[in-house]
């Protein structure tokens, strides 16, 4: 499979038109049939709380949001890279700040910590000045259910 990429300019429409996006995958069979509907979960959910922590929190600025999620199959699972045009993020002293020990049912604060147990090799970083990706990998080599913090 070559690499699938999207790109989006309005925050306000972002997750509808990604969960289209999702159902396009489905239907035209985007996504290779090696793919275990446990991988295709897992990358949706990534995908979908990165992208609603860029709605409700990322600063664009006076820029036009510019955001491309671009994903490839592996042998064992899905890459996906998640690049977007604002001030940037510091995910990993927000996944440090996290405790051990979380509330049952929190209303928030939950997103990234999901997005970490979804995946492998989880990366943030800044590209150039104002571009930054999010990279990561679902795999089927591991079972990320044993990552949730209790």
């Amino acid at each position: 499979m070559e690499y699938i990429t999207h790109r989006f300019s309005d925050p306000a429409t972002l997750i509808d038109r990604v969960h289209t996006v999702f159902e396009n995958w489905e239907e035209k069979e985007s996504l290779p049939g090696c793919l275990d509907e446990d991988i295709v979960h897992r990358l949706k959910l990534a995908i979908h709380e990165w992208l609603a922590n860029l709605v409700q929190h990322a600063d664009f600025r006076d820029r036009r949001p510019e955001i491309s999620i671009t994903v490839r199959a592996l042998r064992n699972g899905i890459e996906c890279a998640i690049e977007d045009n604002s001030e940037g993020f510091d995910l990993n002293g927000q996944l440090t700040a996290k405790p051990d020990v979380i509330d049952a049912f929190p209303e928030r604060g939950m997103g990234l910590l999901m997005i970490k147990a979804c995946t492998e090799h989880l990366d943030y970083e800044e590209l150039t000045n104002m571009r930054h990706r999010l990279q990561f990998i679902v795999s089927s080599d591991r079972d990320p259910w044993l990552n949730i913090p209790f």
